[in-house]
């Protein structure tokens, strides 16, 4: 359901993105981090050009749209927090590993 059609619905667009995901094989509990950075990028990319920085490309999203400069604060806080606890959690993974080994 490839559309070019700018009449396209956001049911359709929807249906769309969700197709690809699944063609792509994104697990559901990674979906919403690949999304949420999505939308960041997407909301922030009109900026991002004549700005010299990621917080006057926010300072522009915020002066032209303060709702959605405050949707990706609160989504960049989100995926944020899910990044340092994968990482977290790949250290404590790692860690345990290497007590292991030298238990052997």
């Amino acid at each position: 359901m490839l559309t070019g059609s700018p009449d396209a619905s956001v049911d359709q667009l929807s249906a769309l993105v969700c197709g690809i995901l699944d063609a792509a094989g994104i697990p559901a509990d990674r979906r919403v981090e690949v999304l949420g950075g999505a939308l960041v990028t997407e909301a922030v990319r009109p900026h991002w050009g004549a700005t010299p920085s990621p917080e006057a490309a926010h300072e522009a999203l915020r002066a032209s749209d303060p709702e959605l400069a405050d949707a990706v604060e609160a989504l960049s806080l989100l995926l944020l927090g899910r990044a340092e606890t994968r990482e977290t959690a790949r250290a404590v993974i790692s860690a345990f590993e290497d007590m292991l080994r030298g238990r052997r």
